[in-house]
């Protein structure tokens, strides 16, 4: 076996929620003597492929990038596969955490593992532990700052947040506009469709908002209702051109939730920040839809 120091090595660097690269070099080091290419992959939230290590030629590396595809056709399976040798997948170890395969752990040559077989199980079941580990640590840092239902911003970011854009503006003298908006006839909605119907319904819209905005906008939902874009080096002119683009998408594109299809309408408020204002007063102005 390889040398155990290097697991412990890795139960302590979870334990102090090291970086994923570092773990990966302590695994690279109990399997030096593993005499082919190996690669760990994994599958994301949306449940695409990333590949999170890759030891061995650098060159070949992008061939198995180009080969990934297969990877949408086994993301089931429990089982070790050796059905992708000719995409130079000899032999594909799925990593599995809670009975669900997040992963897979991939040797690229055709060799006899022998007594290193062990090796190679021990660190596929550490690397199930490990990948849902790190994925709950992002997991909880999302939900400190983002809304659950929306993946918008929330409220406590967003208060932090206008904060020091109110104070760049200030200092820099540039254009800043608050844009707050409410799904027009949300009750009457949520009375059609149920409360799940109506949370589909704000995760479709912050989803679109995520698409209409600049990164930057900081698109936010501040409660159960109101979303807030903070629009910087946009006068209120600019922000008017916005709501009018965000309008014209959403009578555009209307949604489907439930068997319903609709376009969701808005009820908004603008208001361009005023030196004159404190950040608590041009939020407080721009809530009065």
């Amino acid at each position: 076996m390889g040398n155990l120091k290097e697991i412990t090595d890795i139960f302590e660097m979870l334990g102090n929620q090291q970086e994923l690269k570092n773990i990966f070099k302590k695994i690279n080091k109990y399997l030096e003597n593993l005499e082919t290419e190996y690669s760990v992959w994994e599958y994301n939230r949306d449940k695409d492929i990333q590949l999170l290590m890759f030891n061995g030629d650098k060159e070949k590396k992008e061939g198995y990038l180009n080969n990934q595809h297969i990877f949408s056709k086994v993301q089931k399976n429990k089982k070790p596969l050796a059905d992708f040798e000719a995409e130079g997948f000899n032999l594909m170890l799925p990593i599995i955490s809670r009975e669900e395969v997040v992963g897979y752990f991939c040797l690229h040559q055709n060799i006899e593992l022998g007594d290193k077989w062990l090796d190679v199980y021990l660190i596929v079941q550490l690397l199930g532990f490990t990948l849902k580990y790190y994925e709950m640590i992002d997991l909880m840092k999302e939900m400190a700052v983002v809304d659950v239902i929306t993946g918008l911003y929330n409220y406590r970011h967003f208060r932090l947040q206008i904060d020091l854009e109110v104070e760049k503006a200030k200092r820099f003298k540039k254009f800043l506009t608050l844009a707050t908006m409410k799904v027009k006839d949300f009750d009457e909605i949520n009375k059609k469709l149920g409360f799940e119907g109506g949370e589909e319904v704000l995760k479709l819209f912050g989803s679109t908002l995520k698409k209409i905005s600049r990164k930057t906008d900081m698109p936010s939902r501040l409660n159960d209702e109101m979303f807030a874009i903070l629009l910087y080096e946009t006068n209120l002119e600019g922000a008017q051109k916005y709501i009018q683009r965000l309008e014209k998408y959403l009578s555009e594109v209307p949604i489907v939730v439930q068997g319903y299809s609709f376009a969701i309408q808005l009820e908004h408020n603008l208001v361009e920040y005023s030196n004159l204002m404190s950040s608590e007063e041009f939020l407080e102005e721009a809530k009065k839809i």
